[in-house]
């Protein structure tokens, strides 16, 4: 394995890097250090401070963390095609490293994976982005008639030909698709749910069986309700505090120069409700509350009266979906990736309005996965995993300007010498007119910055004029930076299963994984 400074990696908030790295200092708005030591401490501590639940029917495993005889260290992610994109795998590895790192501490600790299932944006859980030949292509349903729904996910039928996504899957390959990722993928996602597909999906990647697969919490759990209706009335009769909590610190991040992840209207609350098959989002009308896209308004004590009584079902938001999750279980840490650390940081100043410990942020691994033929293709070509992160532009850049190397230097010759040539003319402008100084200055900046581009266009084209060359510049950032983002973020664990089989890839990130790099992970296949 090598690792890639983070500086180098595009699409990472300053918060995450900052948390990971400790450069920026971001302390004022995430202050915990992501470390064993700290997470340890922070086990016992939320252990201390956690109301036990009695079992409502959940897993052993996760049964155990509700009763608070051990500390949990979490992980999520949408309920997904093929379990989401790559990078749930990966977050669920360094879950289970940390947990048995955590373990091996002396702090019972337990990994549980949460997945959103209640999210009900049906058009981003069904993308699925597939390699091909033409590059990267969705491969998901039609968007159009999926965009309205208000139902969360998980319980929803899949409804998507999963048989003919696996087969588009394998047609882009050299060789036939691995028959265990074939045989297992299908049978995950037949006549099931989403939730049902997603849990099936990771269970089968993880290998695990019985007791030792890692447990998942099914956000959209009836059974889990109740012990959430005291959070979610707090958050109905103090609305007025909580957005006024979430505007101060979004100012404050504003003001350091971070970018806000989550922005809502002003009216909505952190909180959605379950009514029948839907989820709604609650919006304030004033002295009232109404639920968005029905008719009607509800006074304060009566939607907490709804949620009492289970007519209605509370669902969270991003930004107080933690408290709930710390609700639920005594939460020693959680893994995270850069967006989610983010509005991690919007919401962190709640735990203290709501009295709860709050858990150590891990920032996730980041993995970029090295094929053998990607690692052939970048040794032919004398590049590295960095010059794919700057983008096909920059690698090919790299290469026209190594073929045209003495033509480049003729022409930096040449736009110093025209500097040179018209800095020697100053002194006689000068002597006409004084202020012809600062238009003698500006065309020196203008002529030096023409050469430039011109020194970087003739780079360009010089790398373009080898079709073969520009082929593999593609090939190479198709697999590894698709549409400008690593590849764990686009592409799902599919087409890596169907291509080395599920020993190769699993047994590859498990083995050489490491839950606290700070860096890029490169991982050979």
């Amino acid at each position: 394995m090598t690792t890639i400074s983070l500086a180098l990696v595009p699409g990472i908030p300053v918060l995450a890097r900052g948390l990971a790295t400790g450069e920026p200092d971001v302390r004022a708005f995430l202050p915990d250090r992501p470390d064993l030591a700290t997470i340890r401490a922070r086990a016992t501590e939320v252990r201390a401070a956690f109301v036990p639940r009695a079992s409502t029917g959940t897993s052993p495993a996760l049964a155990s963390l509700a009763r608070g005889e051990r500390a949990a260290v979490l992980t999520g992610q949408q309920a997904g095609l093929f379990g989401g994109p790559l990078l749930t795998l990966v977050k669920a590895l360094a879950l289970e490293k940390l947990a048995a790192e955590l373990e091996g501490a002396g702090a019972p600790a337990g990994a549980a994976f949460w997945c959103a299932s209640e999210d009900h944006d049906l058009v981003e859980v069904t993308r699925l982005v597939l390699p091909t030949q033409e590059g990267p292509k969705d491969f998901g349903p039609e968007a159009g008639p999926l965009a309205g729904n208000q139902r969360p996910v998980g319980r929803l039928p899949l409804g998507v030909d999963t048989e003919a996504l696996v087969a588009a899957a394998s047609a882009s390959l050299a060789r036939p698709p691995d028959e265990e990722a074939v045989a297992a993928l299908t049978s995950a996602h037949r006549e099931t749910t989403f939730f049902g597909a997603f849990s099936a999906t990771l269970a089968w990647l993880l290998g695990g069986e019985g007791l030792n697969t890692m447990p998942v919490v099914d956000a959209a759990s009836a059974a889990d309700k109740p012990a959430l209706v005291p959070l979610a009335s707090r958050l109905v009769r103090e609305r007025a505090e909580v957005k006024r909590v979430l505007a101060g610190r979004g100012a404050a991040l504003e003001a350091a120069g971070h970018r806000l992840q989550v922005t809502t209207d002003p009216a909505a609350l952190p909180l959605f409700a379950r009514v029948g098959e839907d989820r709604l989002l609650l919006v304030d009308t004033g002295s009232k509350l109404a639920l968005r896209g029905r008719d009607g308004s509800f006074e304060a004590e009566e939607v907490v009266a709804r949620f009492a009584s289970g007519d209605w079902l509370p669902s969270f938001s991003a930004l107080t979906r933690p408290l709930a999750a710390s609700t639920l279980f005594p939460v020693a840490a959680t893994i995270l990736g850069p967006a989610e650390i983010a509005y991690w940081a919007q919401s962190w100043p709640l735990f203290a309005w709501a009295g709860i410990v709050p858990p150590v942020i891990v920032p996730r691994p980041l993995v970029a996965l090295l094929s053998p033929a990607a690692r052939r293709g970048l040794e032919k070509l004398g590049l590295s995993v960095e010059d794919v992160l700057e983008g096909p532009e920059a690698m090919l850049r790299k290469k026209g300007a190594g073929k045209a190397r003495e033509l480049l230097g003729r022409l930096r010759v040449v736009g110093a010498s025209a500097e040179r040539d018209l800095l020697s003319l100053k002194p006689a402008l000068l002597g006409v007119d004084t202020s012809l100084g600062k238009a003698v200055e500006a065309t020196r900046e203008k002529t030096a910055f023409a050469f430039e581009k011109l020194v970087e266009k003739t780079a360009d084209a010089a790398g373009r004029a080898d079709e073969v060359m520009a082929a593999q510049v593609t090939r190479l950032a198709e697999e590894i930076l698709p549409r400008g983002s690593l590849a764990e973020r686009v592409y799902s664990a599919l087409p890596y299963t169907l291509r080395f089989g599920r020993g190769a890839l699993v047994g590859t990130l498990r083995r050489e994984l490491k839950w606290n790099e700070t860096g890029l992970q490169v991982l050979e296949l």
